[in-house]
């Protein structure tokens, strides 16, 4: 979970400018920390709380709430900001991004990829935006439970079906932002 929000933080002034090196600054003086991590914390809290779907909503509701200038996308702010609670089938990473806590909590791997179903599918609930947070998950769960980076890869592979073959020097040179968890969980967990 630190790593996660360390990444965010790190990571907040390349979103949207996007650099393709490993030589940057690790912080720059307008970092900071975005939605991501403020949905880490919440997806955190919801589990200590019990994991339900009703405990995932009430806590995002309540981080975003009291940070509601974090950087959320237009449909999870309006969801954030209104009295629905129902999901609005997003297939964004977003769901990927803020599942960590499950990977950690988690007591199996089963446990881990069914906690980041739930966490996800209160908001992401199309099959990518579950995917996307199930195999970030599982992912997280097996490098904590001290498996190696090609029997993690081999599993993320087999189950959920990503191209984790290309190499970083192959990604970088035509890889664009993007939000759309099919097309950025495999190159993070490749990364």
């Amino acid at each position: 979970m630190l790593g996660a929000i360390i990444g965010d933080i790190v990571g907040s002034v390349y979103e949207f400018n996007n650099i393709k090196t490993k030589d940057f600054p690790m912080f720059k003086k307008d970092c900071r920390f975005t939605d991501d991590t403020v949905m880490t914390v919440a997806v955190a809290e919801a589990l200590l709380n019990g994991g339900t779907a009703e405990n995932f909503i009430d806590s995002m509701k309540k981080y975003g709430r009291l940070y509601p200038h974090a950087g959320y996308g237009m449909k999870f702010a309006l969801w954030l900001g209104g009295n629905n609670t129902q999901p609005y089938n997003s297939f964004g990473n977003g769901s990927a991004m803020r599942v960590s806590p499950c990977g950690w909590f988690a007591e199996s791997l089963a446990e881990a990829e069914s906690l980041a179903g739930k966490s996800a599918a209160v908001t992401h609930n199309h099959p990518e935006g579950i995917k996307g947070a199930q195999a970030t998950a599982a992912a997280i769960y097996l490098a904590r439970s001290g498996e190696s980076k090609d029997k993690i890869k081999e599993y993320i592979e087999n189950k959920y079906g990503y191209n984790l073959s290309r190499r970083l020097d192959e990604i970088r040179p035509g890889y664009r932002f993007n939000e759309r968890c099919q097309e950025t969980v495999p190159e993070g967990v490749e990364c």
